[in-house]
């Protein structure tokens, strides 16, 4: 614990570097300018499901959400799932490097900044990881992704809301039905939510994982429910394992 303590200070302290080419970074950001502007950003994109469209289509559901609406009311992503930012989420995630969480978390926040129009929720929610695997990786990737956001915005981090409860099987390879059937009853919520809160995750893909989150939200009492993830990807170019 001390030693990630002295290694989070003499990150603040120390200049910031652009975390893809190692020129000096932008102020607050591990990030130059021209590889900031090269991200793959998510400019059009439904605002349902958060699925890339075409350009100016961006104001439209699209075809999946107008016949079947997700769980949730609203989702955000920052960036396409594809290079940089899938190796980003991937060192993250199974390379326990925080500061990608850091960096990841401030852009979305900064897209969020520049694009939302409407009241921000009153609580940002983490999806929770079981047990078992939150010893196995020794931190959970969506709560250090909401830690600059909860900063960035001054909306509390409330990730003592839920629990996940039931171990699931891996969702690779498994249909949309599978997917759901295996995360039926894995999450419980404690307590009586916000009624607008956003879920916090590291990429949208399927959406089963944080459809089954929804649904608990919903059933606890929360009435709006928004997504946001720094990454969107799409079942066919979904990463190694899928939400």
């Amino acid at each position: 614990m001390v030693n990630r303590i002295r290694r989070g200070a003499m990150a603040w302290l120390l200049p910031w570097r652009c975390t893809l080419c190692g020129n000096p970074g932008m102020p607050g950001l591990d990030l130059c300018a021209a590889c900031r502007a090269d991200l793959p950003w998510n400019t059009s994109a439904c605002p349902g499901c958060a699925r890339p469209l075409p350009a100016g289509a961006s104001a439209w559901r699209c075809g999946a959400c107008l016949s079947h609406p997700p769980a949730w009311d609203i989702a955000f992503s920052a960036l396409h799932y594809a290079l940089p930012v899938d190796a980003l989420v991937q060192q993250l995630k199974f390379h326990g490097r925080l500061a990608r969480a850091r960096l990841l978390g401030e852009l979305l926040a900064q897209a969020l900044q520049s694009e939302r129009h409407t009241p921000w929720p009153a609580a940002l929610i983490p999806v929770p990881l079981h047990p078992n695997r939150l010893r196995e990786r020794g931190f959970n990737q969506a709560r250090e992704l909401a830690l600059p956001l909860a900063r960035h915005f001054a909306i509390p981090l409330r990730d003592d809301l839920a629990r996940r409860i039931r171990a699931t099987a891996p969702q690779v390879g498994l249909t949309a039905a599978a997917r759901a059937r295996n995360l039926r009853g894995a999450f419980a919520i404690d307590g009586a939510p916000p009624a607008h809160v956003a879920l916090i995750d590291d990429v949208l893909t399927t959406g089963s994982t944080l459809t089954a989150m929804s649904l608990a939200l919903r059933a606890a009492g929360s009435m709006q429910i928004e997504v946001w993830t720094p990454a969107r990807s799409t079942p066919e170019h979904a990463p190694a394992q899928t939400r």
